[in-house]
């Protein structure tokens, strides 16, 4: 009989649980969405309890819809960078601080340009950022001393389900490598980082391969779950290097794009790449495969902004006679001329990871005019979000080499124009691939490899099918040639302002 394994993707805004058949094609799947909390300026937490319910939900619905059917393996996949605190009495003391939340924020910049911050990125692959737990650390240290001195255990949310389901605080090299703690060159905790933060190993969860197995679950979750003891659990890895996985982005050449509400462009390489600007972070997917990419939190959200601010009665006419109102501004979006008649727009609305790793980043529109209309101004809004992923493409290209394919996902390949655009912009061919569930599919993947039914990961990318494929249009990509080295220049440009503009705001506030 044939065994279906569970792919569980524990998301920012959702979980979700993917049965996969044999062949790799989806058998059933389940979603619990849960929101963020934002009670005071830069929080960005959610409730553990209700992830960890959602991901129990998610399991239980998906075995009970794929019975009689046996579960061969259940293997993992979690948002990167998440921490919470746990104390002596294995109690969390915070709720799940998520790669969002920007409070340590100065913290991150003392140590942005220092050797030592220099140093650490290094090792550990990931730019000085409020996102990452070694930053939150910090900030916790210096602004909740209470919880910083009751603290006994530093882990995430995948940490947080498998010491519930297992009572071991384990962790795998894959998300490890998004907490700013990870020695990307071999492997263990970074001791330099720990010195830093005033941590040891004996606070941090064991680390083990993306591949390691756990059985024997505990008997409270046996029944519920609809699972035995024997059920095999592997500890998977982080969503952003699985992602690469599942759309079979393993291969030199093959990078792969997501652009939801954030975005990234992410290539695998075979050994660890680090940035001589900073500008990329380097990830571990397992023992021989690295990711170097770039996340930017500007990504299909800016253009809900604009949608918003600039064409809102274009959507709300759009509404009334039951149109889409997104096709709606793209329709006039796609009158308007390439290069919106030398108008660019720089995307930083919410601070900014990659290129730039500047939490006090802001937008700007550069060379407006009286004859800029709304637009124009929407057609410069969506042209930035696609320039600044080409800055971060060019970069990947520098350390890993020439990219030949791009395989891309997310809300933006629903667009015509959007998707069209963003070839332009990058000069690439995009590769629409049906793997929406990339994450999951990329955690059973490992799974399958724990269990030896995968000798190879790489042969994995000649099993994932592409749907289209959009090609750049040559004049169209010329003039954006011409136009990125400026929007370069006025971004270096803006860059030395941020800081006191963000000291303004603070004083007008």
């Amino acid at each position: 009989m044939e065994k279906i394994a569970i792919g569980v993707d524990i998301g920012t805004t959702q979980t979700k649980a993917v049965a996969f058949r044999e062949d790799g094609t989806v058998q059933d799947s389940a979603y619990v969405r849960y929101p963020l909390i934002q009670e005071a300026e830069g929080m960005a937490e959610q409730d553990i309890e209700q992830i960890f319910q959602a991901v129990v939900t998610c399991i239980k619905q998906v075995v009970a819809k794929v019975q009689p059917l046996e579960i061969s393996v259940v293997s993992f996949s979690t948002a990167m960078h998440g921490l919470i605190v746990m104390d002596k009495n294995h109690q969390p003391l915070t709720r799940v601080i998520t790669w969002a939340d920007n409070r340590a924020e100065k913290y991150a910049e003392e140590l942005r340009d220092t050797a030592l911050g220099k140093k650490i990125y290094q090792n550990t692959g990931l730019p000085m950022h409020p996102m990452t737990p070694f930053h939150k650390i910090r900030w916790l240290k210096e602004e909740c001393p209470t919880i910083y001195e009751q603290a006994e255990t530093f882990i995430g949310m995948k940490e947080y389900v498998f010491y519930r389901l297992f009572d071991r605080y384990i962790t795998d090299i894959s998300t490890a490598s998004g907490t700013g703690f990870l020695n990307i060159h071999d492997l263990n905790w970074d001791q330099l980082a720990l010195a830093e933060m005033g941590i040891t190993t004996d606070q941090l969860p064991l680390l083990v391969k993306p591949t390691h197995q756990l059985s024997g679950l505990k008997d409270e979750w046996t029944e519920l779950l609809g699972l035995t003891a024997q059920t095999v659990f592997v500890l998977g890895g982080a969503d952003g290097p699985l992602s690469n996985l599942g759309l079979g982005a393993v291969t030199k050449g093959t990078a792969t794009l997501t652009v939801g509400t954030s975005g990234a462009l992410r290539y695998i390489v075979d050994k660890p790449q680090t940035h001589p600007q900073e500008e990329t972070f380097c990830c571990v997917l397992d023992e021989k495969h690295w990711v170097i990419g770039g996340a930017t939190s500007n990504g299909a959200g800016i253009f809900d902004w604009a949608c918003e601010n600039l064409l809102k009665e274009v959507q709300v006419e759009a509404r009334a006679v039951g149109r889409n109102p997104y096709d709606a501004v793209m329709d006039l979006v796609k009158e308007t001329p390439v290069g919106a008649k030398g108008l660019l727009f720089q995307p930083y609305l919410l601070g900014e990871r990659a290129p730039l790793w500047n939490a006090e980043a802001t937008g700007s529109f550069v060379g407006l005019k009286r004859n800029h209309d709304d637009k124009l101004m929407m057609r410069a809004v969506i042209e930035g979000i696609c320039l600044n992923l080409k800055r971060i493409l060019t970069e990947l290209e520098e350390l890993g080499g020439a990219v030949k394919e791009i395989r891309a996902t997310g809300g933006f390949a629903g667009s015509e124009v959007f998707k069209n655009m963003m070839a332009d912009v990058l000069g690439h061919k995009l590769s629409l691939t049906e793997s929406v569930e990339a994450s999951a599919l990329g955690a059973v993947l490992l799974g399958w490899h724990s269990l030896g039914k995968i000798v190879d990961l790489e042969m994995v990318s000649k099993q994932v099918e592409i749907y289209e494929t959009v090609e750049p249009n040559r004049e169209n990509s010329q003039r954006y040639q011409q136009i990125y080295p400026l929007f370069i220049t006025t971004q270096q440009q803006l860059s030395a302002s941020y800081h006191q503009l963000a000291k303004l705001r603070a004083d007008l506030e």
